[in-house]
C-alpha cells in the first residue's frame, strides 16, 4: 500500500532522501576555553542581577563579601576573555583559582533557600564542568582521536 509520502514522491519523480555522513570536527582546546569563559561571564553577570530579585538581601558582612568576591571573579573572567591563556595549564591555574573563590562563597552563604544561592551553586557547577571539558578536549586533541 502506498503511503502519502510515496505518492508525492512518485508524482514529482523525486528520489528518496539519502542522508550523507557528515564528519564532525571536534572543537580545539582554545575554542573550548573561549566557550567556557563566555558562559562563565554570562552566568556571573546573571548572578549579579539576581541580587535585585532577593527581597531579603541585606548587606550583612557575609552577603557583601560574597557579592564583592563574585564581582572579582567576574572581572578575572573578563580579563581572561580579553587575553585568553596560551596554554591549557595557564587556563587551568586561573580557572581553578576563580573556582576556589566561588566554592568558598557557596560554603559561607547561609540563605540556601534563595534564588541567589541557587544561581551561585549553578556557577560553582559550571566551573567544575568546564574545567573537565577543556582537559578532555585537550587530551583528545593530543591523542589524535
Amino acid at each position: 500500500m502506498a503511503t502519502r509520502n510515496n505518492i508525492a514522491r512518485v508524482a514529482v519523480k523525486a528520489k528518496p532522501c539519502q542522508k550523507q555522513a557528515v564528519s564532525i570536527v571536534p572543537p580545539t582546546w582554545q575554542q573550548t576555553i573561549l566557550m567556557a569563559l563566555a558562559f562563565a561571564q554570562d552566568s556571573l553577570e546573571r548572578l549579579s542581577s539576581a541580587i535585585a530579585t532577593d527581597k531579603d538581601w541585606g548587606d550583612s558582612d557575609v552577603e557583601a563579601d560574597v557579592c564583592l568576591s563574585m564581582d572579582l571573579v567576574l572581572e578575572r573572567i573578563k580579563e581572561m576573555r580579553a587575553n585568553p591563556p596560551a596554554e591549557v595549564a595557564l587556563f587551568e591555574r586561573e580557572w581553578y583559582e576563580s573556582a576556589s573563590i566561588v566554592n568558598l562563597c557557596v560554603r559561607v552563604f547561609s540563605r540556601t533557600d534563595t534564588y541567589y544561592f541557587r544561581c551561585l551553586e549553578s556557577v560553582k557547577k559550571l566551573f567544575e564542568v568546564f574545567a573537565d571539558a577543556v582537559v578532555f578536549v585537550d587530551r583528545e586533541g593530543r591523542c589524535g582521536t
